[in-house]
């Protein structure tokens, strides 16, 4: 993986994911984005791919005024240059944004909002202060396992989306 770039809603209903995730898909052509909409069954997750990864965290902000009743998360990395970032947003508001290597490599950029209840497991051995030495591409992989978002583990291999929508 040479670049990351996905944003991630939080799925609502249990029966009949399909109208849900076309509702997104719809409701985000509307909106003149034109995001692939995935989702794969073994995830709660809805994932829009986002083709440059530095754009995620500025798209993942928007998307989640679009649907501010929805979790809406952004993980994003270029591996070669250890450029990455985590957010999480719901609404206007800004839950968590972490950020490092985009500016100076490996070193965090901005840290906002509230620590996460995974982040001791993932960052045991970071210090969360702006200008130390922060997370890399790892470390995003790490997220997205633990937090069992669609495109880190599963769908496996070779196995394909349950729903993917071109927008």
């Amino acid at each position: 993986m040479a670049k990351f770039g996905a944003i991630y809603l939080l799925l609502e209903v249990k029966e009949n994911p399909r109208e849900e995730v076309e509702n997104v898909a719809s409701r985000l052509r509307q909106e003149g984005y034109q995001f692939p909409v995935r989702y794969h069954q073994e995830t709660p997750w809805i994932q829009l791919y986002v083709d440059e990864p530095e754009t995620v965290v500025s798209y993942a902000k928007q998307i989640a005024q679009i649907f501010p009743n929805k979790k809406t998360l952004g993980l994003a990395a270029y591996t070669v240059s250890d450029s990455v970032s985590f957010c999480y947003f719901q609404g206007k508001k800004v839950i968590r944004l972490l950020q490092s290597g985009f500016i100076k490599e490996r070193q965090w950029e901005i840290i906002e909002g509230e620590k996460q209840p995974w982040e001791d497991e993932i960052f045991s051995k970071l210090t969360l202060e702006v200008a130390t030495m922060g997370m890399v591409s790892y470390h995003i992989n790490q997220i997205g396992v633990l937090l069992n978002l669609p495109g880190f583990g599963t769908p496996s291999s070779g196995e394909p989306w349950t729903i993917e929508i071109i927008n």
